[in-house]
């Protein structure tokens, strides 16, 4: 986010803008991202993660319910679109 300095003076001078080059939500929400070796899941790393079965993950895989990669005939998860993913949406995810 920019950040903008305010000069009360009444010289004209010169305002520096200040911009945050690490954007990382629009990184990962970017069509072009595909996670690093480090960042990718498997189904049973996001099962153990949610606390869910490994079925369920499948279950949500099919129904685009999370994010998800294709690499071959096997989904591949981002633990950083996974965890933005929880956060927004606490009702899927939850244990009631």
């Amino acid at each position: 986010m920019p950040k903008f300095i305010k000069d009360d003076s009444k010289e004209l001078k010169e305002t520096i803008v200040v911009e945050n080059t690490t954007q990382p939500e629009k990184e990962i929400l970017s069509p072009l991202y595909f996670p690093p070796q480090e960042d990718q899941m498997r189904q049973k790393d996001v099962a153990t993660m949610f606390g869910k079965s490994i079925q369920t993950i499948c279950s949500w895989t099919k129904l685009n319910k999370i994010p998800y990669f294709r690499l071959g005939d096997y989904p591949i998860y981002s633990r950083k679109q996974l965890i933005l993913f929880a956060s927004k949406n606490h009702k899927l995810i939850s244990n009631k």
